[in-house]
């Protein structure tokens, strides 16, 4: 797959909170939360997240070889 457009989406990674007794790990459901979420603030990320949105699929023996 050959992607054409491909902007950044959001983060995977591990929901965290605030309380009495400090920061705590909250468990992940491996959903991707996208920037702008009020969520991110206590996100701890791991992975970057795009969205591909024009794309060419390619067979990898048709593209030239790196010299």
């Amino acid at each position: 797959m050959l992607a054409q457009s491909a902007p950044l989406y959001g983060v995977l990674g591990t929901p965290h909170t605030y309380s009495d007794n400090g920061v705590q790990v909250l468990v992940g459901d491996d959903a991707p939360v996208p920037y702008g979420d009020p969520a991110l603030r206590w996100f701890l990320a791991s992975q970057l997240v795009r969205t591909v949105r024009a794309f060419t699929v390619v067979d990898l023996n048709d593209l030239a070889p790196a010299l």
